[in-house]
């Protein structure tokens, strides 16, 4: 249902997510990207995230409103975070969820997602791709 790694060097930890998640996959994921803020944090860096959500199916509202509270954890909360994915409901629901978070942007690329999320604050355009 996900993967997450971390990338000390860069203070980043990438997530992949697929299929149609339970609370129970929910809870799983929280505590595996609690863990990975945690590291970053320790280094004494606000971590960046990159999300792969390409194999994501569409959520229940449940899990939408419970990934739309984990986000909400200060540990979690990463300085800049790129989403990528071609799938367009499953988007759109990113977008909601996400309205609030200036910290999001949306790609259909992975390379551009990683572009942006590599790149130096200020030198990549800071608005998002439409959804």
């Amino acid at each position: 249902m996900f993967n997450v790694t971390v990338d000390i060097e860069r203070g980043c930890f990438e997530s992949t997510i697929f299929g149609f998640w339970t609370l129970e996959t929910i809870s799983d994921f929280h505590r595996a990207v609690t863990e990975a803020g945690r590291r970053i944090q320790a280094t004494g860096r606000a971590p960046i995230s990159l999300c792969d959500y390409t194999g994501a199916m569409t959520q229940s509202q449940e899990v939408i409103a419970a990934l739309t509270k984990i986000m909400e954890n200060p540990i979690v909360r990463s300085r800049r975070v790129a989403m990528y994915t071609g799938d367009v409901m499953p988007r759109m629901q990113a977008v909601r969820a996400t309205r609030n978070r200036p910290e999001f942007r949306f790609f259909t690329d992975k390379d551009e997602a990683r572009a942006w999320l590599f790149a130096e604050e200020g030198d990549v355009s800071s608005q998002p791709v439409a959804a």
